[in-house]
């Protein structure tokens, strides 16, 4: 029967799995974290044998940890030589592990022993923030000496020292809200303090050398929540292969060898599949044979262990007793605790829960990193089950029933602890405690508390409320239905008195009687209008209650009386024309006391930068006068811009307005322009010739800005023409290049700067031209004029096509002979008188003739005897 429960149980496992029930967390989900910091003794006295085994140790301790745990290391020597020290990071990584090991056993050092040392390990531990509530917070002391704080003391009184320093440590909460495991080594005849598993304070020691190994083996399987297999669950199926099994899940594997160089190869589960070898570190301590192993960590960093056999191959024989074979189960517990009735969903709030208070506490089992509760009919067979509520170290009430259950428990003014523990055959136990002081049980008063008007009266006049004597709000507290006639007792409950609206308030005193009286003395209305005050009293413990009275107002009026004379805009300075107000109280005008200080006068936005002349007569009548200091003065070097300054003068009317603390007029002062004589002459006029003058000017610059201009290209190519009358030929000579551009810069006389569009006719070598746009040139010489192309004389010359060509041929040559320059195309509209540059090898170029004979009939035909010949080319 015990078999097929087992069975059924690993099914279960198995199928969840297969679901994805239990696989869904990554191992650093599943695994319990360890957060370690080790006080470690590395003072003279543990030099040799001592020194050797511990150090040793130390690295098989670092080796057993998992890699999601955070493991510090402090070093007594160097937390008293080094200033500065903080305890050393030990990176337990896959990658990290064997630098570590090889670091923990390099390490070399000779000090004292000081407590200073485990005070800064445990400061470390407190820093450390971990929110998760199962993670375990491990403060581990080795040392073979006593404190330097206490060398001379008898052992008695080191050990209540470490008592007492230790205690407190372990009843300091960690940033996770849980309390910190504590372990002492003590190595020899050295003071250790007592065990004290309630506050989870444990102790070893070791008589020598020897035992030092033993020990630090016990804390590491302790610490790391590890069950240590016995000899005869472990089996060999060869010189190289050992065999062993579980019936429950795992989270992880640990082997560890000493003695034995031998390394893990293999690790196959149920004979089918293979466990990685997730972490490996190599042990040894120099010129020691028998301090060498290896210390291995076999799993899958995402998945559970399934239950079932694990045959783990080494690389060479290996003997039992050298191995040491470890399983973390994979199974949790979760507890609920309700009080009062209601579940505590935060374990915090316990510590607000008061004795007499009742609880009811449950446990269950789950598979780690899920919500799958395994019931107790799938759990192995001889599993015990223990829940426990222990007072002051003392068990109180216990449950050792499977439902792990405790109902309805009255709790006490001590410490307690709620333990439970579930143990399975040949594992650790899987335990879950939390501890709490419920706080002294005090008996519950009932308050309450009303208010009352003395003489029944609940309204005030506003005006009387600063010399109030009479009129106040009261104010009974009682104590389960009975009124507190003490008023020490009254006091006592801190009572407060809050007044709203906001500018209203008063004095509170203690009769007698215990009764708390309100009297007003300073009063707000915001509104101007009747106002209801609630005054609210209320104890420490939050009853209140609340009285309302009215201020009730008087009918005040502000009267304004508007000025028969008007101000012009422009008068202002030494202005006397005033607006005058009076105030009413009841129907009633008031006389200057009551008047004076108690108002404001503003003017309107548009007024605003102007100063006003306030008086109050005795019959109480406010004068308000308005003036300027700027004084407004028409002269001749301002008459110029008086049109600007004449319409920058606020012309609306003035309004005055008068605000009294509980009502407001306007008085309005009517402001006026300027008769229309002074306005034409002195505001239009200027206006009129500055916009004139500004017209021309602004025209002027448009008419130099588009005056046509000459392209910064353009050339005119000019020479002079002569008839050879033997060979019926024109000669041409001095034909040179003239820029145009030179005639665009402004200088004197080319009219560049004149008032008109067109530009001024130049005359470039004789020719009297003029700029046009478009990159046009216009000719401004008499007609008529004669256009044709230049035909060289001589045909050899027929490559002279352009006019440079010509110029540089006549510059050489001095002159050139061309046919007769004919006469038959004649320039003579407007039209023609426009140049346009066109293509050099094509264009015509121009004959100018001279007045008088420059033209004549030679043998019937127009000649033309002499003149200038040009071409106008861009480019």
């Amino acid at each position: 029967m015990k078999k097929i429960i087992s069975v059924i149980f690993i099914l279960t496992i198995i199928l969840n799995m297969a679901f994805g029930l239990s696989l869904s967390a990554s191992a650093e989900s599943l695994y319990i974290r360890k957060i370690v910091s080790v006080v470690y003794d590395d003072s003279g006295s543990m030099e040799g044998d001592k020194w050797a085994n511990a150090n040793y140790a130390m690295q098989t301790f670092c080796g057993m940890l998992n890699s999601e745990d955070q493991l510090y290391i402090t070093y007594m020597s160097r937390s008293k030589k080094v200033k500065g020290y903080s305890p050393e990071n030990i990176d337990l990584s896959t990658r990290g592990i064997q630098s570590s090991v090889d670091t923990i056993r390099n390490h070399t050092e000779s000090s004292s022993t000081p407590f200073k040392a485990v005070e800064m390990a445990y400061n470390k531990l407190k820093i450390i923030n971990d929110s998760n509530v199962n993670t375990q917070y491990w403060l581990v002391v080795i040392t073979d000496g006593d404190f330097d704080e206490i060398q001379d003391e008898t052992k008695q009184k080191k050990k209540d020292f470490l008592n007492e320093k230790l205690g407190k440590f372990a009843d300091s909460k960690m940033p996770n809200g849980t309390y910190p495991q504590i372990t002492f080594l003590g190595i020899g005849d050295v003071a250790s303090p007592d065990k004290d598993s309630s506050k989870g304070i444990y102790t070893y020691s070791s008589a020598g050398a020897g035992g030092i190994i033993g020990a630090m083996a016990e804390m590491a399987d302790r610490i790391s929540g590890r069950t240590r297999l016995d000899k005869n669950d472990v089996k060999k199926t060869d010189d190289k292969t050992i065999r062993v099994s579980s019936s429950i899940p795992l989270l992880n594997i640990a082997v560890l060898v000493q003695g034995s160089k031998a390394k893990i190869t293999d690790v196959i589960h149920n004979n089918e599949k293979n466990i990685p070898i997730l972490r490996t570190a190599s042990l040894s301590y120099p010129q020691r044979n028998d301090l060498v192993g290896g210390a291995y960590l076999l799993g899958n960093s995402g998945k559970v262990i399934e239950s079932g056999t694990y045959n783990i191959t080494f690389d060479q024989n290996v003997d039992l007793k050298d191995v040491v074979v470890l399983f973390e189960p994979a199974l949790e517990m979760r507890m609920t605790i309700s009080a009062n009735g209601k579940t505590v969903s935060d374990l915090g709030e316990l510590d607000k829960l008061s004795e007499r208070d009742k609880i009811s506490v449950s446990c269950k089992i789950y598979e780690m990193g899920t919500n799958k509760e395994i019931p107790h009919s799938l759990m192995p067979s001889g599993t015990k089950y223990s829940l426990s509520v222990i007072e002051d170290g003392k068990v109180t009430e216990q449950s050792k029933d499977h439902n792990m259950t405790v109902s309805d428990y009255s709790l006490k003014n001590v410490k307690t602890e709620i333990k439970a523990a579930v143990t399975i055959k040949g594992f650790n136990p899987i335990e879950h405690s939390v501890k709490f002081t419920p706080l002294k049980y005090v008996p519950q008063i009932t308050y309450s508390i009303s208010s009352f008007y003395e003489n029944n009266v609940k309204s005030i006049r506003y005006d009387d409320v600063a010399d109030n004597r009479d009129f106040s709000i009261g104010f009974i507290v009682y104590a389960d239905g009975n009124p507190i006639t003490d008023a020490d007792a009254v006091k006592a409950l801190k009572p407060s008195v809050d007044v709203s609206p906001d500018g209203n308030g008063g004095t509170v005193t203690y009769s007698d009687n215990g009764r708390i009286i309100f009297t007003p003395n300073a009063a707000s209305i915001a509104d101007k209008e009747n106002t209801e005050v609630s005054v609210t009293c209320k104890l420490e413990n939050g009853v209140s209650a609340t009285g309302k009275y009215n201020l009730v107002m008087a009918d005040y009026l502000v009267v304004p009386v508007k000025p028969d004379e008007k101000i012009k805009k422009t008068e202002f300075y030494g202005n006397q024309v005033s607006a005058s107000f009076y105030v009413t109280k009841d129907g009633a005008k008031l006389d200057k006391p009551s008047v004076e200080n108690m108002y404001s006068v503003l003017l309107n936005e548009q007024h605003s930068e102007l100063k006003t002349d306030v008086s109050v007569a005795d019959d109480g009548t406010i004068t308000v006068t308005p003036y300027s200091e700027e004084n407004y003065v028409l002269t001749f070097a301002n008459w110029w811009i008086n049109w600007y300054r004449y319409f920058n003068l606020e012309g609306d009317d003035l309004v005055v307005t008068l605000d009294h603390k509980f009502a407001s007029a306007d008085a309005v002062i009517d402001v006026v322009e300027e008769d229309i004589g002074y306005q034409i002459l002195n505001v239009y006029l200027p206006l009129l010739i500055e916009l004139a003058a500004l017209a021309v000017l602004i025209t002027w610059i448009i008419l130099v800005i588009t005056k046509p201009r000459y392209l910064k290209s353009a050339v005119l190519y000019v020479g002079d023409i002569k008839y050879n009358k033997e060979s019926c030929t024109h000669v041409v000579r001095n034909f040179s290049a003239v820029r145009l551009d030179k005639f665009n810069k402004v200088k004197k006389g080319n009219g560049r700067l004149k008032f008109k569009r067109t530009a001024d006719v130049v005359s470039a070598n004789g020719l009297k031209i003029r700029a046009d746009h478009g990159g046009r040139v216009v000719c401004e010489m008499l007609f008529p004029w004669y256009k044709s192309k230049v035909e060289p004389y001589d045909p050899s010359f027929a490559e002279l096509n352009t006019p440079a060509e010509i110029s540089d041929y006549i510059v050489r040559n001095r002159k050139l002979e061309i046919n007769e320059f004919a006469t038959t195309e004649t320039i003579e509209g407007d039209y023609e008188r426009v140049l346009v540059a066109g293509n050099p090898r094509t264009a015509r170029y121009i004959v100018v003739p001279d007045s008088g004979n420059g033209v004549s009939v030679v043998e019937g035909r127009k000649v033309i005897r002499s003149g200038k010949i040009f071409i106008y080319v861009n480019g």
